[in-house]
């Protein structure tokens, strides 16, 4: 019979850790080099981060299997990433929220509801988790869309500043740069 020691283990665990480093650069390298526009990358950032809300296990990965599929031209890094960040250790205090959120909405909208107890908490689970999905998607747009044109502008300027002489930045009003 085969025994497994200490030493084996943290190779095993080593490996493990360096494939998932690895597996991540290349995503993050992918995500950054991406030609796509910056509305594009965001659009796919924000629907992984909506996908990854649906609080129900292996629901959420099968429509993202489903939305990777359907749309093919979509850049999955941007897409996988959103995903990664709204886990649901995350999403577990919003959840716990939902209600809060739902009965304060009801709230706003009317005094009181024709309906029997665990059916009105029901509703104020249901609205409560969809405002809290909707602003999460619609929050993690606007972050990603600047975060993916200041990036690329950034690269843009880095680019001309490397491709361009020293006199025609000061033609064009740029005294204080430096280049490397």
């Amino acid at each position: 019979m085969k025994t497994i020691n200490s030493n084996q283990i943290k190779n095993f665990v080593a490996q493990k850790a360096q494939r998932a480093a690895g597996e991540a650069r290349k995503n993050w390298r992918e995500m950054v080099e991406a030609e796509a526009p910056a509305g594009t990358l965001a659009t796919a950032f924000a629907a992984g981060t909506l996908i990854s809300t649906i609080p129900v296990p292996l629901v959420d990965m099968a429509i993202a299997a489903y939305v990777t599929r359907r749309f093919e031209r979509m850049p999955r890094a941007p897409f996988f990433t959103g995903m990664a960040l709204a886990n649901n250790l995350v999403m577990a205090p919003l959840y716990a929220s939902t209600p809060n959120v739902g009965g304060l909405a009801l709230g706003w909208l009317a005094t009181h509801t024709p309906m029997v107890a665990p059916e009105a908490f029901l509703v104020r689970i249901l609205v409560g988790y969809m405002l809290i999905a909707l602003g999460l998607a619609l929050g993690s747009f606007v972050l990603a869309n600047t975060g993916f044109r200041g990036y690329k502008a950034t690269r843009r300027v880095n680019y001309e500043l490397q491709t361009t002489n020293y006199e025609s930045l000061i033609a064009r009003g740029l005294r204080r740069v430096r280049i490397h």
